[in-house]
């Protein structure tokens, strides 16, 4: 399994329970009519720092640092009204402060499915999330420096990686269905992402932040070009 953070967090989840966040569940239709995206889906590169930034330091995580960037497609969306009172129970430092929200899901490309329980689909589970643990890192880092609050959900447990941890976890393949009208496959169970272009092919993470929309852009671009 892959590395994640070590603190009193749940067991890694591989796909979305079918009522692990009925929160969420329940607004996937009322929201797709009121979702308003800023930006994309844009595909695009990121270089990846050797060192790693020190809000990832801080939590003692072990990360490769091999891969010299990661490539993703994202988008930004104003969080819809019907998601913000359980985004509230993920990220307790946003309340009061909700209608600001902004949500970044984010999606890399696999070379294998991602419903394979085979050997080199657990390695490049673990590569991706490497991958994503830094450039999430630099991106909270970047608006947290203009001051910002800013966190991502970790893959791997659906909950807060920087910040306070809420009682709620964070289902990225119901938020994709939500944000992007991204069709989940169902495999009785749980769960799993089906992109439109990737299909199966794909590992799905979500950042959030409390700063404008422009501000997130010029991060975002910023980081293509570091």
């Amino acid at each position: 399994m892959p590395s994640t953070i070590a603190t009193s967090k749940p067991p890694p989840v591989e796909c979305i329970k079918q009522h692990s966040s009925d929160g969420l569940q329940n607004t996937t239709r009322q929201s797709r009519s009121k979702n308003r995206t800023l930006v994309g889906p844009v595909v695009a590169t990121f270089p990846l720092a050797s060192s790693l930034p020190q809000i990832l330091c801080d939590l003692s995580v072990p990360v490769d640092t091999s891969d010299p960037s990661v490539t993703m497609q994202y988008s930004v969306h104003i969080c819809p009204r019907q998601m913000r009172r359980e985004l509230e129970l993920v990220f307790p430092d946003v309340v009061g402060r909700k209608e600001e929200l902004i949500v970044i899901p984010t999606f890399q490309r696999t070379q294998t499915s991602m419903v394979s329980y085979a050997v080199e689909t657990q390695t490049e589970k673990d590569a991706k999330l490497h991958q994503f643990y830094r450039w999430s890192g630099e991106f909270v880092s970047r608006l947290r420096k203009h001051g910002y609050w800013a966190d991502v959900t970790d893959p791997m447990s659906g909950m807060a990686l920087f910040t306070t941890c809420g009682p709620s976890l964070y289902p990225d393949v119901e938020g994709a269905e939500v944000l992007l009208r991204y069709a989940p496959l169902n495999l009785g169970m749980c769960f799993v992402l089906l992109h439109p272009q990737w299909g199966t092919h794909v590992y799905p993470a979500t950042a959030f932040t409390l700063a404008p929309a422009s501000i997130v852009q010029q991060t975002l671009d910023e980081m293509q070009c570091a």
